[in-house]
């Protein structure tokens, strides 16, 4: 008697239940860094509303004048003393050489500046740059040039070869700062940014604060750094201070920057205008940052998505073959 077929019913394994952190996890960070970027563009934007709506000082429409030096001079030793005369309605004026910005000096009370400032070995084309009390620039000086004999001339014999009388350095030392005609009360933080690139670290400066202070700070890298200082009363014409940075390297190398900082009481801030509210200077634009970050951002968001549906096209195409697993 043949057997009966009966039917067997093969146990179906149900899939075990496994959590996959992956995408959310990817998801919950591009969610984190989409916030980040919209809080720091938000910001970029205050700091350009704050400028952009400030009320423009008057207009600069004639440019300063370099008396000090005269075009041609040979310099052995360095920082030199830059001066001249400030136009009509001029604040402050920034001196550069070889379009390279070397510090700020205030306008005083009879249209003159004075400041000192750093050369390059070699050939220094000196400009001064002359801005209102908002920041707003005037036409440029004539170029007034200057020459830094780093090394003095040997002597020379008959039978020597001719030496340079000019040391040339590859890598110099360069002290940077930005600047903005900015007020602060006594008893409140300066914080101004400095960056130090070029000779060989770690580096060390010496902070003249203008008010009798010193400050020895000494940094491993190049890079930009914040100083800061807090001074106890106004300071001179205006409330100004006059800050000297002195930054040194390892081979004995010197950079110098100067630039100013105005310091009244609280009861003055009528007579200074709104530079109390203005942002600090900044090394490097947030906006230019942001440019980066941004599309940084999106491309990564694309990936993911891009992976993520390439990987279930992939699914649909397996499953409508019946080459999946069961």
């Amino acid at each position: 008697m043949p057997k009966r077929k009966t039917a067997r019913k093969r146990a179906v394994k149900k899939p075990k239940f496994r959590p996959s952190f992956g995408y959310p996890l990817i998801i919950f960070l591009l969610l984190c860094a989409g916030v980040y970027l919209v809080v720091w563009t938000l910001r970029a934007d205050a700091q350009d509303i704050l400028v952009t709506a400030a009320i423009k000082g008057p207009a600069i429409t004639s440019p300063a004048t370099i008396t000090s030096p005269a075009t041609g001079t040979h310099f052995s030793a360095v920082p030199v003393d830059v001066t001249g005369t400030c136009p009509p309605n001029a604040a402050y004026v920034e001196i550069f050489r070889n379009n390279f910005m070397s510090g700020s000096a205030i306008c005083s009370g009879s249209s003159t500046f004075a400041m000192q400032t750093d050369l390059f070995p070699g050939q220094n084309d000196l400009t001064a740059h002359s801005f209102n009390v908002t920041d707003d620039e005037g036409p440029v000086s004539s170029i007034v040039t200057a020459f830094y004999d780093a090394l003095p001339l040997p002597a020379q014999t008959p039978n020597s070869p001719s030496t340079p009388a000019i040391q040339i350095v590859s890598n110099p030392l360069a002290l940077k700062t930005s600047f903005v005609y900015k007020g602060y009360y006594v008893g409140q933080e300066v914080d101004w940014p400095l960056e130090i690139s070029g000779g060989n670290n770690p580096y060390a400066f010496n902070i003249d604060w203008g008010d009798g202070n010193n400050s020895v700070i000494s940094r491993k890298n190049g890079g930009v750094f914040n100083v800061k200082h807090t001074y106890k009363s106004s300071g001179g014409y205006k409330g100004s201070y006059t800050i000297k940075v002195q930054a040194s390297d390892t081979d004995g190398n010197y950079a110098y920057m100067q630039f100013f900082v105005i310091v009244n009481t609280k009861q003055s801030e009528s007579l200074i205008g709104n530079i109390y509210s203005k942002p600090p200077p900044t090394l490097g634009s947030l906006k230019n940052w942001l440019l980066v970050a941004w599309p940084v951002y999106l491309l990564l968001i694309m990936m993911t998505l891009t992976y993520k549906l390439g990987e279930r096209e992939e699914f649909i195409v397996l499953k409508k073959r019946n080459l999946l697993r069961r």
